[in-house]
C-alpha cells in the first residue's frame, strides 16, 4: 500500500512525487517509457516556471537564454527585447530526467510500467498494470492528454478543445544560429489555423514546429513542410507530433481519491501552447494536497486551489486566444506592428504580468490600435 501512486514521470508527475515524498509519504511513479526519453517540444522554460524549482537548474540542461521575440504576420515583422531573460531554452529530455532524479532523491520510487486502468475502491485506489495490481491511498494521473486514463475523471475530450503540434529538431552550426536569431524566439502567425509556427535557437540545433487547433489545422504535415521550405529548411526533416489540450476550457480535474495534473488536466496556455509551468505548478499542488487535505474533501480542495493559483488566468488566456484568432488580420497585425503591445505581451510570457492584467490593459486600447492600422 502506497500513499500516492503517480501515473507518468514527466514534469507534472515528478513534481507531484517530489512534493509528496518531501512530506514523508510513500510514493511510487509508474512511467511507461525508460528515461531519458525524447519529448517533442519547443523546449521553452519561462521565468515563472523556473521560479517553481527549489534549486538552480544545472547548466548542462540550459541551452540558450532568450530576451525577446521576432514576430511575423504576413509581410509585417517586429522584434522586441526586454532587459532580462524572458525564457530559457532547455534540452527537454535532460530536463525531464533531472526532475525525475530529484523526485527519487526526495524518497520516491519509480518503475517502468504503464498504468492500464484504475478503480477508486473508497478506502484506496487499485491501479492496474501488466505486472499486476498496486494499491494506493491516492492516485495522481500525469500521463498526458492522449492517455485514456484521464477520461475516467474528465470524460471524453471535445475535438474543438484540442490542438495539434508538429516539431522537428534541425542540426546547425552554433555560429549560424547566433547570427540568425541570437537571443530571440522567431514566431510566425498566420501559418497554422488557430496557432503559429516557430523557430527556436537551441544549442547546436533549431526547434522548428507548428501548432494549431485540430478543428482549424486540417493538414498539419502539409503545413509543416511548407513552413520548413519557406524558412530555408529541408521539407524531408523527421517530424514528431502530438495532441495538446487547449487550456481555459471547463474540465473536471479531480474525483474522489484521483487527481489530474499537467496536460492530463488540460493545463496548457491556449495561446502559446506552453505547458511546462502548469505541469510543474499542478504537480506540486497535487503532491502537497494528498499530504494535507482530508480524503473526503481532496477533490474539492484541489480544484479550489487550482482555480486560485492559475485557473482564472487560463480563462483570460483563452479569451485572448479566441479574440486573436477570430480577427487575425487586425489583431495579429497589431501584435506584429505595435511595439508597446508586443512588449507588454513579453511580460506575460516571462511571468511579470498575468493574462488578466494584460487583457485589462489591452481592451481599452484596442479601438485606437485598430484605427492606427487603418483597418477600421
Amino acid at each position: 500500500m502506497f500513499d500516492l501512486i503517480v501515473a507518468g514521470g514527466g514534469p507534472a508527475g515528478s513534481g507531484a512525487a517530489q512534493a509528496a515524498a518531501l512530506r514523508g509519504l510513500d510514493v511510487l511513479i509508474l512511467e511507461k517509457s525508460e528515461f531519458p526519453r525524447y519529448k517533442p517540444c519547443g523546449g521553452a522554460l519561462s521565468r515563472k516556471a523556473l521560479s517553481l524549482l527549489d534549486h538552480p537548474l544545472p547548466q548542462w540542461i540550459q541551452e540558450r537564454n532568450i530576451t525577446g521575440a521576432r514576430v511575423h504576420y504576413g509581410h509585417l515583422m517586429l522584434e522586441r527585447h526586454r532587459g532580462y531573460d524572458i525564457t530559457l531554452l532547455i534540452n527537454r529530455s535532460a530536463f525531464d530526467q533531472h526532475l525525475l532524479d530529484r523526485a527519487l532523491l526526495s524518497g520516491a520510487e519509480a518503475k517502468t510500467e504503464k498504468v492500464l486502468g484504475f478503480r477508486d475502491a473508497g478506502e484506496c485506489v487499485h491501479i492496474q498494470t501488466k505486472e499486476g495490481i498496486y494499491k494506493s491511498r491516492f492516485l495522481a494521473i500525469a500521463s498526458g492528454c492522449q492517455d485514456g486514463l484521464k477520461k475516467e475523471i474528465s470524460g471524453r475530450e471535445r475535438r474543438k478543445t484540442n490542438g495539434v503540434c508538429l516539431v522537428s529538431e534541425i542540426e546547425a552550426e552554433e555560429e549560424g544560429i547566433s547570427e540568425r536569431l541570437g537571443s530571440a524566439l522567431d514566431i510566425h502567425f498566420g501559418v497554422a489555423g488557430g496557432g503559429y509556427g516557430w523557430i527556436f535557437p537551441h544549442r547546436g540545433y533549431y526547434s522548428v514546429g507548428i501548432g494549431g487547433l485540430c478543428s482549424r489545422l486540417h493538414h498539419p504535415r502539409q503545413v509543416m513542410r511548407r513552413f520548413l521550405k519557406e524558412n530555408g529548411f529541408s521539407e524531408e526533416m523527421r517530424l514528431s507530433g502530438h495532441i495538446i489540450p487547449q487550456g481555459g476550457n471547463k474540465r473536471r480535474v479531480a474525483r474522489g481519491r484521483v487527481l489530474l495534473a499537467g496536460d492530463a488536466a488540460g493545463f496548457v496556455d491556449p495561446f502559446t501552447g506552453e505547458g511546462i509551468y502548469y505541469a510543474l505548478a499542478s504537480g506540486k499542488i497535487a503532491g502537497e494536497m494528498v499530504g494535507d487535505a482530508p480524503a473526503t474533501s481532496l477533490a474539492r480542495s484541489y480544484e479550489s486551489r487550482i482555480e486560485k493559483e492559475f485557473g482564472g488566468d487560463l480563462r483570460y488566456a483563452l479569451f485572448f486566444s479566441r479574440i486573436m484568432h477570430s480577427y487575425p488580420r487586425m489583431l495579429l497585425g497589431i501584435l506584429a506592428r505595435q511595439e508597446q503591445v508586443l512588449e507588454r505581451y513579453l511580460e506575460v510570457g516571462s511571468g511579470e504580468m498575468s493574462y488578466r492584467d494584460f487583457m485589462l490593459w489591452l481592451l481599452p486600447r484596442l479601438p485606437l490600435r485598430l484605427m492606427s492600422t487603418g483597418w477600421v
